[in-house]
């Protein structure tokens, strides 16, 4: 909205995360996930953290974005998550950044780069192990290894795969995920078998980094829980903050923002704060949320605007500039329980924080 509205995040605490992430692995590396503008936490800046904290590599959904990282001076290795199209293959080896492929239609593209400019590229194999999304089937992995390791100028750096219900409790759950490991295992004995030898595998998310101690591998991957979520001991590391911008007395009667869906049953006064949906404020937290100002709760009133929302203060003291808290480090108000409101997810909450929420990063880092 403003420089009144901004998404304030603590390096120091990003780092004690990356401690911990690191203890609960049992030291193995750790691929810090930076998708989607750093789950909304901004790409360049927690890339570069990242790497001043001893990450060991960085992981994101596409070229694009491994080329800012690139070009903000990051050299930790970047693997590109997901699929990425033939016409970008020249940019990954131009930008040294190591593709997760599921087939081999990327592969002579490579090649031919390499064999023209010098160098040879670091790739990694997704196994589809049962999440059908992306990844070579099981019984397909190792003529698909064969084939990348026929060129000179290409190398397997890794593999991995990835749970489609590491996060849920339930037994059908927890079934799914260990015959994905068991099934993930078979391919890797198949390699072994064929002299085929992984420098890095990794198949732990967040949620299996907490559950399955058996998923760790040579490497994890730390997603959500690198922002603080997720059932564990990190911390968030972002706090959504705004200002109030006006203080308004409402008559008992009166009714407040579009549809007239909250009136009031008496004199109060209320909080107009400049953030709405267009900075990630859902529309469905319309009279179903709170915020914190001077260390005390106020109710959201009416329906969330595009640019503000307002809440109710009754009669207490609160003037406009006083800050206010939204979600962030807070046991009431957080990602995941702004997430339980509307039925969705904390990594929802934190990608959808809008463009022009400033990001403000506290620099006081821990050596």
């Amino acid at each position: 909205m403003s420089n009144y509205t901004i998404a304030e995040i603590n390096l120091s605490a990003l780092q004690r995360n990356m401690e911990i992430i690191k203890y609960i692995s049992n030291g193995v590396k750790v691929l810090n996930i930076v998708k989607a503008n750093a789950y909304g936490h901004g790409i360049v800046e927690i890339s570069k953290a990242s790497e001043e904290f001893g990450a060991d590599a960085l992981g994101v959904a596409n070229v694009e974005e491994g080329i800012k990282i690139r070009e903000a001076g990051v050299k930790l290795p970047i693997l590109v998550l997901f699929q990425h199209f033939k016409d970008e293959s020249d940019l990954v080896c131009q930008y040294n950044l190591n593709p997760i492929i599921s087939n081999d239609e990327c592969l002579e593209y490579y090649d031919k780069f390499l064999k023209k400019n010098g160098g040879t590229l670091n790739l990694y194999i997704k196994v589809d192990t049962g999440l059908n999304r992306m990844g070579a089937k099981p019984e397909d992995v190792l003529a698909l290894s064969k084939k990348v390791l026929s060129y000179d100028t290409l190398n397997i750096e890794g593999i991995n795969t990835h749970y489609a219900a590491a996060d849920m409790k339930d037994d059908y759950s927890k079934e799914f995920t260990n015959k994905q490991i068991n099934t993930f295992n078979e391919v890797l004995n198949t390699l072994n078998k064929n002299s085929i030898s992984i420098k890095n595998v990794h198949t732990a998310n967040s949620a299996a980094l907490i559950y399955y101690k058996n998923t760790y591998f040579d490497m994890v991957r730390a997603g959500i829980i690198l922002y603080g979520y997720a059932d564990s001991p990190c911390k968030p590391i972002l706090n959504l903050k705004s200002h109030v911008v006006l203080v308004r007395n409402i008559k008992k009667g009166e009714s407040i923002s579009y549809g007239m869906t909250w009136i009031s049953d008496n004199d109060t006064k209320v909080a107009v704060i400049p953030i709405g949906y267009a900075d990630g404020i859902s529309r469905k937290l319309s009279n179903n949320w709170e915020v914190k100002i001077n260390e005390k709760y106020y109710p959201l009133r009416g329906k969330v605007c595009m640019d503000s929302i307002v809440v109710e203060i009754f009669n207490d003291n609160i003037k406009v500039g006083d800050e206010v808290l939204i979600f962030g480090d807070d046991e009431k108000l957080n990602a995941d329980t702004m997430a339980e409101r509307i039925g969705s997810i904390s990594h929802e909450i934190l990608v959808n924080i809008g463009e022009r929420v400033k990001r403000v990063y506290n620099k006081k880092i821990n050596k």
